[in-house]
Protein backbone atom coordinates (compact mmCIF):
# COMPACT_ATOMS: atom_id res chain seq x y z
CA UNK A 1 0.00 0.00 0.00
CA UNK A 2 1.37 3.38 -1.04
CA UNK A 3 1.36 6.06 1.64
CA UNK A 4 -0.57 9.11 0.44
CA UNK A 5 0.90 12.60 0.43
CA UNK A 6 -1.79 13.73 2.88
CA UNK A 7 -0.88 11.00 5.37
CA UNK A 8 2.79 11.89 5.05
CA UNK A 9 1.89 15.56 5.61
CA UNK A 10 0.16 14.56 8.86
CA UNK A 11 3.29 12.62 9.89
CA UNK A 12 5.47 15.64 9.15
CA UNK A 13 3.17 17.87 11.22
CA UNK A 14 3.29 15.37 14.13
CA UNK A 15 7.10 15.31 13.97
CA UNK A 16 7.24 19.11 14.02
CA UNK A 17 4.79 19.23 16.95
CA UNK A 18 6.96 16.81 18.94
CA UNK A 19 10.23 18.58 18.06
CA UNK A 20 8.78 21.82 19.42
CA UNK A 21 8.22 20.01 22.74
CA UNK A 22 11.77 18.74 23.08
CA UNK A 23 11.70 15.42 21.21
CA UNK A 24 15.13 14.58 19.80
CA UNK A 25 13.81 12.05 17.31
CA UNK A 26 16.30 9.38 18.41
CA UNK A 27 13.79 7.28 20.36
CA UNK A 28 10.14 6.37 19.97
CA UNK A 29 7.67 8.82 21.46
CA UNK A 30 4.00 8.52 22.40
CA UNK A 31 1.39 11.08 21.32
CA UNK A 32 -2.13 11.11 22.78
CA UNK A 33 -4.93 10.87 20.24
CA UNK A 34 -6.35 14.23 21.40
CA UNK A 35 -3.07 15.86 20.39
CA UNK A 36 -2.98 13.94 17.10
CA UNK A 37 -6.50 15.15 16.39
CA UNK A 38 -5.58 18.79 17.07
CA UNK A 39 -2.61 18.55 14.67
CA UNK A 40 -4.83 16.94 12.05
CA UNK A 41 -7.58 19.57 12.34
CA UNK A 42 -5.08 22.36 11.61
CA UNK A 43 -4.34 20.77 8.23
CA UNK A 44 -6.38 21.73 5.09
CA UNK A 45 -9.35 19.47 4.42
CA UNK A 46 -8.49 17.13 1.49
CA UNK A 47 -10.29 18.05 -1.70
CA UNK A 48 -13.21 15.90 -2.71
CA UNK A 49 -13.84 14.62 0.82
CA UNK A 50 -15.92 17.42 2.23
CA UNK A 51 -18.69 15.03 3.18
CA UNK A 52 -16.48 12.53 5.02
CA UNK A 53 -16.23 12.52 8.80
CA UNK A 54 -12.88 13.99 9.98
CA UNK A 55 -12.54 10.98 12.29
CA UNK A 56 -12.78 8.59 9.34
CA UNK A 57 -10.14 10.51 7.36
CA UNK A 58 -7.77 10.60 10.35
CA UNK A 59 -8.31 6.89 10.93
CA UNK A 60 -7.31 6.15 7.34
CA UNK A 61 -4.18 8.31 7.56
CA UNK A 62 -3.06 6.59 10.75
CA UNK A 63 -3.65 3.17 9.21
CA UNK A 64 -1.51 4.14 6.21
CA UNK A 65 1.29 5.41 8.43
CA UNK A 66 1.13 2.33 10.64
CA UNK A 67 1.36 -0.03 7.67
CA UNK A 68 4.40 1.88 6.40
CA UNK A 69 6.07 1.58 9.82
CA UNK A 70 6.08 5.31 10.64
CA UNK A 71 4.07 4.86 13.85
CA UNK A 72 2.44 2.23 16.02
CA UNK A 73 -1.17 2.72 17.21
CA UNK A 74 -2.14 1.64 20.71
CA UNK A 75 -4.12 -1.59 20.99
CA UNK A 76 -6.95 0.14 22.82
CA UNK A 77 -9.24 2.40 20.79
CA UNK A 78 -11.99 4.89 21.51
CA UNK A 79 -14.45 2.18 20.31
CA UNK A 80 -16.10 4.49 17.81
CA UNK A 81 -18.14 2.12 15.65
CA UNK A 82 -17.67 3.69 12.20
CA UNK A 83 -14.06 4.84 12.47
CA UNK A 84 -12.29 3.82 15.70
CA UNK A 85 -9.14 5.73 16.65
CA UNK A 86 -6.31 4.44 18.87
CA UNK A 87 -5.98 6.12 22.27
CA UNK A 88 -2.39 7.06 21.35
CA UNK A 89 0.25 6.49 18.70
CA UNK A 90 3.97 5.86 19.12
CA UNK A 91 6.15 7.69 16.62
CA UNK A 92 9.08 5.74 15.18
CA UNK A 93 12.57 7.30 15.67
CA UNK A 94 13.65 9.44 12.72
CA UNK A 95 17.23 10.15 13.75
CA UNK A 96 19.97 7.72 14.60
CA UNK A 97 22.84 8.17 17.04
CA UNK A 98 26.25 6.76 16.24
CA UNK A 99 27.58 5.02 19.35
CA UNK A 100 31.02 6.26 20.30
CA UNK A 101 32.85 3.46 22.07
CA UNK A 102 35.96 4.60 23.97
CA UNK A 103 39.23 2.73 23.48
CA UNK A 104 39.71 -0.31 25.67
CA UNK A 105 42.18 -0.04 28.53
CA UNK A 106 44.99 -2.52 28.98
CA UNK A 107 43.28 -5.15 31.06
CA UNK A 108 44.54 -6.61 34.31
CA UNK A 109 44.86 -10.38 33.96
CA UNK A 110 41.70 -11.05 35.97
CA UNK A 111 39.63 -8.98 33.50
CA UNK A 112 41.05 -10.26 30.20
CA UNK A 113 37.74 -11.75 29.06
CA UNK A 114 36.07 -8.31 29.20
CA UNK A 115 37.66 -7.64 25.80
CA UNK A 116 34.93 -9.71 24.10
CA UNK A 117 32.17 -7.68 25.79
CA UNK A 118 33.55 -4.10 25.56
CA UNK A 119 31.88 -3.12 22.27
CA UNK A 120 28.64 -5.10 22.57
CA UNK A 121 25.41 -3.12 22.26
CA UNK A 122 24.29 -4.23 25.74
CA UNK A 123 27.50 -2.91 27.34
CA UNK A 124 26.39 0.54 28.44
CA UNK A 125 28.52 3.55 29.35
CA UNK A 126 27.83 2.75 33.01
CA UNK A 127 29.13 -0.81 32.65
CA UNK A 128 32.26 0.34 30.78
CA UNK A 129 32.95 2.97 33.46
CA UNK A 130 32.65 0.26 36.12
CA UNK A 131 35.07 -1.98 34.24
CA UNK A 132 37.55 0.90 33.90
CA UNK A 133 37.45 1.79 37.58
CA UNK A 134 37.81 -1.83 38.66
CA UNK A 135 40.66 -2.33 36.18
CA UNK A 136 42.49 0.68 37.65
CA UNK A 137 42.08 -0.78 41.12
CA UNK A 138 43.46 -4.16 40.07
CA UNK A 139 46.43 -2.60 38.28
CA UNK A 140 47.32 -0.78 41.51
CA UNK A 141 47.98 -4.14 43.17
CA UNK A 142 46.29 -2.93 46.36
CA UNK A 143 43.87 -5.59 47.57
CA UNK A 144 43.41 -4.26 51.07
CA UNK A 145 41.81 -6.19 53.91
CA UNK A 146 38.52 -8.01 53.35
CA UNK A 147 35.71 -5.51 53.96
CA UNK A 148 31.94 -5.12 53.20
CA UNK A 149 31.25 -4.71 49.48
CA UNK A 150 29.64 -1.23 49.80
CA UNK A 151 32.78 0.07 51.45
CA UNK A 152 34.90 -1.51 48.72
CA UNK A 153 32.61 -0.02 46.07
CA UNK A 154 33.32 3.48 47.40
CA UNK A 155 37.05 2.83 47.29
CA UNK A 156 36.84 1.66 43.66
CA UNK A 157 34.19 3.95 42.19
CA UNK A 158 34.08 6.91 44.57
CA UNK A 159 36.81 8.80 42.68
CA UNK A 160 35.58 7.98 39.14
CA UNK A 161 33.88 11.00 37.47
CA UNK A 162 31.02 8.88 36.07
CA UNK A 163 29.92 7.82 39.53
CA UNK A 164 29.83 11.35 40.95
CA UNK A 165 26.38 11.61 39.37
CA UNK A 166 23.47 11.11 41.83
CA UNK A 167 21.89 8.52 39.52
CA UNK A 168 24.92 6.28 39.97
CA UNK A 169 25.86 6.40 43.70
CA UNK A 170 29.22 4.68 44.00
CA UNK A 171 28.55 2.82 47.25
CA UNK A 172 25.45 1.10 45.81
CA UNK A 173 26.86 0.14 42.42
CA UNK A 174 27.23 -3.57 43.11
CA UNK A 175 23.65 -3.72 44.45
CA UNK A 176 22.15 -3.54 40.96
CA UNK A 177 24.99 -4.15 38.49
CA UNK A 178 24.69 -7.68 37.09
CA UNK A 179 26.28 -7.45 33.62
CA UNK A 180 28.02 -10.48 32.20
CA UNK A 181 30.59 -11.87 32.40
CA UNK A 182 31.93 -10.53 35.68
CA UNK A 183 29.24 -8.67 37.59
CA UNK A 184 26.72 -11.50 37.15
CA UNK A 185 28.96 -13.97 39.00
CA UNK A 186 28.61 -12.78 42.61
CA UNK A 187 30.92 -15.34 44.18
CA UNK A 188 33.71 -14.66 41.71
CA UNK A 189 33.23 -10.90 41.98
CA UNK A 190 33.46 -10.82 45.78
CA UNK A 191 36.62 -12.94 45.68
CA UNK A 192 38.16 -10.56 43.16
CA UNK A 193 37.18 -7.54 45.28
CA UNK A 194 38.35 -9.17 48.52
CA UNK A 195 34.96 -8.18 49.95
CA UNK A 196 31.79 -9.75 51.35
CA UNK A 197 28.08 -8.99 51.39
CA UNK A 198 26.45 -7.55 54.50
CA UNK A 199 22.73 -8.21 54.93
CA UNK A 200 20.62 -5.63 56.79
CA UNK A 201 19.59 -6.73 60.29
CA UNK A 202 16.06 -7.82 61.06
CA UNK A 203 13.76 -6.33 63.70
CA UNK A 204 15.51 -4.02 66.12
CA UNK A 205 13.28 -4.42 69.17
CA UNK A 206 11.57 -7.31 70.91
CA UNK A 207 8.18 -5.88 71.86
CA UNK A 208 6.83 -8.90 73.68
CA UNK A 209 8.50 -8.94 77.06
CA UNK A 210 11.99 -7.54 77.08
CA UNK A 211 13.84 -4.33 76.44
CA UNK A 212 16.93 -4.18 74.26
CA UNK A 213 18.35 -7.65 73.75
CA UNK A 214 22.01 -8.59 73.69
CA UNK A 215 23.15 -9.69 70.24
CA UNK A 216 19.64 -9.22 68.84
CA UNK A 217 19.55 -8.85 65.04
CA UNK A 218 19.04 -5.08 65.01
CA UNK A 219 20.64 -4.16 68.33
CA UNK A 220 24.14 -5.28 69.22
CA UNK A 221 25.28 -5.01 72.85
CA UNK A 222 29.03 -4.40 72.83
CA UNK A 223 29.40 -3.19 76.42
CA UNK A 224 27.75 -2.44 79.72
CA UNK A 225 27.38 1.29 79.22
CA UNK A 226 24.19 3.28 78.85
CA UNK A 227 24.95 4.99 75.52
CA UNK A 228 22.98 3.96 72.42
CA UNK A 229 24.94 4.47 69.17
CA UNK A 230 22.66 4.62 66.11
CA UNK A 231 24.07 4.07 62.59
CA UNK A 232 22.08 5.17 59.53
CA UNK A 233 23.17 2.53 56.98
CA UNK A 234 23.35 -1.24 57.38
CA UNK A 235 26.91 -1.73 56.10
CA UNK A 236 28.41 0.78 58.54
CA UNK A 237 26.20 -0.69 61.27
CA UNK A 238 27.87 -4.08 60.64
CA UNK A 239 31.40 -2.65 60.62
CA UNK A 240 30.99 -0.64 63.82
CA UNK A 241 29.13 -3.45 65.62
CA UNK A 242 31.87 -5.88 64.69
CA UNK A 243 34.63 -3.59 65.93
CA UNK A 244 32.86 -2.72 69.17
CA UNK A 245 32.47 -6.43 69.86
CA UNK A 246 36.24 -6.79 69.66
CA UNK A 247 37.12 -3.77 71.76
CA UNK A 248 34.64 -4.39 74.55
CA UNK A 249 37.50 -4.80 77.00
CA UNK A 250 38.49 -1.17 76.34
CA UNK A 251 36.59 1.40 78.33
CA UNK A 252 33.71 3.03 76.48
CA UNK A 253 30.14 3.90 77.38
CA UNK A 254 28.43 2.28 74.36
CA UNK A 255 25.91 -0.20 75.69
CA UNK A 256 24.05 -0.74 72.43
CA UNK A 257 24.55 -0.03 68.72
CA UNK A 258 21.48 0.06 66.48
CA UNK A 259 20.70 0.31 62.79
CA UNK A 260 18.70 3.48 62.20
CA UNK A 261 17.46 2.44 58.73
CA UNK A 262 17.32 6.00 57.44
CA UNK A 263 13.99 7.74 57.89
CA UNK A 264 12.67 4.87 60.07
CA UNK A 265 14.84 6.07 62.94
CA UNK A 266 12.82 9.25 63.32
CA UNK A 267 9.94 7.34 64.90
CA UNK A 268 11.40 3.97 65.87
CA UNK A 269 13.51 5.67 68.51
CA UNK A 270 10.26 6.44 70.29
CA UNK A 271 10.01 2.75 71.25
CA UNK A 272 12.67 3.26 73.92
CA UNK A 273 11.42 3.13 77.50
CA UNK A 274 12.96 3.77 80.89
CA UNK A 275 13.42 0.00 81.22
CA UNK A 276 16.02 0.13 78.44
CA UNK A 277 18.24 2.28 80.70
CA UNK A 278 19.51 4.49 77.89
CA UNK A 279 21.03 7.74 79.13
CA UNK A 280 22.63 9.00 75.93
CA UNK A 281 21.88 8.65 72.18
CA UNK A 282 24.69 9.19 69.67
CA UNK A 283 24.03 9.22 65.92
CA UNK A 284 26.19 8.76 62.81
CA UNK A 285 24.85 8.98 59.26
CA UNK A 286 25.45 10.32 55.77
CA UNK A 287 26.39 13.97 55.43
CA UNK A 288 23.51 15.06 53.22
CA UNK A 289 20.20 16.84 53.93
CA UNK A 290 18.34 13.62 54.75
CA UNK A 291 21.10 12.20 56.91
CA UNK A 292 21.17 15.35 59.02
CA UNK A 293 17.40 15.74 59.23
CA UNK A 294 16.79 12.22 60.61
CA UNK A 295 18.47 12.68 64.02
CA UNK A 296 17.21 16.24 64.50
CA UNK A 297 13.60 15.17 63.91
CA UNK A 298 14.02 12.08 66.10
CA UNK A 299 14.48 14.20 69.21
CA UNK A 300 10.77 15.03 69.27
CA UNK A 301 10.07 11.35 70.01
CA UNK A 302 12.55 11.08 72.88
CA UNK A 303 12.02 14.39 74.60
CA UNK A 304 13.95 13.39 77.72
CA UNK A 305 17.09 12.60 75.70
CA UNK A 306 19.14 14.51 73.18
CA UNK A 307 20.34 12.82 70.00
CA UNK A 308 23.89 14.08 69.63
CA UNK A 309 26.37 13.66 66.75
CA UNK A 310 29.19 11.11 66.93
CA UNK A 311 31.88 13.77 66.61
CA UNK A 312 34.89 11.55 65.89
CA UNK A 313 33.04 9.48 63.28
CA UNK A 314 31.86 12.60 61.45
CA UNK A 315 35.36 14.02 61.75
CA UNK A 316 36.76 10.88 60.11
CA UNK A 317 34.12 11.07 57.36
CA UNK A 318 35.11 14.64 56.51
CA UNK A 319 38.79 13.63 56.39
CA UNK A 320 38.46 10.35 54.50
CA UNK A 321 35.47 10.84 52.21
CA UNK A 322 35.29 12.07 48.63
CA UNK A 323 32.10 14.08 47.93
CA UNK A 324 29.61 13.04 45.26
CA UNK A 325 26.58 14.86 43.88
CA UNK A 326 23.39 14.89 45.95
CA UNK A 327 20.06 13.79 44.55
CA UNK A 328 18.33 16.62 42.66
CA UNK A 329 15.64 17.01 45.33
CA UNK A 330 18.36 17.63 47.94
CA UNK A 331 21.10 19.26 45.89
CA UNK A 332 19.94 22.87 46.09
CA UNK A 333 18.82 23.42 49.66
CA UNK A 334 18.49 27.08 50.56
CA UNK A 335 21.19 28.65 52.75
CA UNK A 336 18.61 28.98 55.51
CA UNK A 337 17.75 25.29 55.33
CA UNK A 338 21.44 24.33 55.28
CA UNK A 339 22.10 26.45 58.38
CA UNK A 340 19.23 24.66 60.12
CA UNK A 341 20.60 21.23 59.20
CA UNK A 342 24.22 21.82 60.19
CA UNK A 343 23.18 23.35 63.53
CA UNK A 344 22.66 19.79 64.82
CA UNK A 345 26.35 18.98 64.28
CA UNK A 346 29.24 19.92 66.53
CA UNK A 347 30.13 23.59 65.90
CA UNK A 348 33.62 22.53 64.78
CA UNK A 349 32.04 20.92 61.70
CA UNK A 350 29.56 23.64 60.79
CA UNK A 351 31.57 25.53 58.18
CA UNK A 352 32.90 22.47 56.37
CA UNK A 353 29.52 20.75 56.14
CA UNK A 354 27.76 23.98 55.18
CA UNK A 355 30.14 24.38 52.24
CA UNK A 356 29.57 20.74 51.28
CA UNK A 357 25.78 21.04 51.20
CA UNK A 358 25.69 24.44 49.51
CA UNK A 359 27.81 23.00 46.69
CA UNK A 360 25.11 20.34 46.10
CA UNK A 361 27.35 17.52 47.34
CA UNK A 362 27.15 14.74 49.92
CA UNK A 363 29.38 12.27 51.78
CA UNK A 364 28.29 8.64 52.19
CA UNK A 365 29.10 7.32 55.67
CA UNK A 366 30.56 4.12 54.18
CA UNK A 367 33.78 6.11 53.60
CA UNK A 368 34.44 5.39 57.28
CA UNK A 369 34.93 1.71 56.63
CA UNK A 370 35.99 -1.40 58.45
CA UNK A 371 39.61 -0.99 57.40
CA UNK A 372 39.79 2.47 59.01
CA UNK A 373 37.91 1.44 62.16
CA UNK A 374 40.30 -1.47 62.71
CA UNK A 375 43.42 0.68 62.66
CA UNK A 376 42.60 3.45 65.14
CA UNK A 377 40.88 4.00 68.49
CA UNK A 378 40.17 7.64 67.80
CA UNK A 379 36.73 7.03 66.25
CA UNK A 380 35.15 6.14 69.62
CA UNK A 381 37.23 8.48 71.76
CA UNK A 382 34.27 10.78 72.43
CA UNK A 383 32.35 7.96 74.15
CA UNK A 384 35.12 6.63 76.37
CA UNK A 385 34.63 6.23 80.08
CA UNK A 386 35.94 9.24 81.96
Amino acid sequence: MTTSEKALALLSSLHEWKFERGWKGTTGSDVRIDDVRQVFLRMPRPSGRGGDLPQRILSEYLQELAEAGHLKPSVKTDQERKAPLPLSVRLTPVRFVTRKIPPMPIWAGELAQIEDYWALARTTDRIRAAYEALNTRLHSGHRGMCIPQRERALQIFGLHPFFQHPDHPAEKLFDTLDAQPLFSDRERLLKLLNAFDVDPPLLSKDFRSRGLVKNHAGYHKPGKGSTLLVIENSTTYWSISHMLGHIGRIGHRIGHVAWGSGVTFQKSIGSLTARDRISDIVYFGDLDPSGLAFPARAERYVGRLRVRPAFELYDALLRLGTPSRSLPKEAWSTPERVDELVSWLDPRHHDQVRDLLLSGSRLAQEWVGFDHLSTTERWYADVRDT
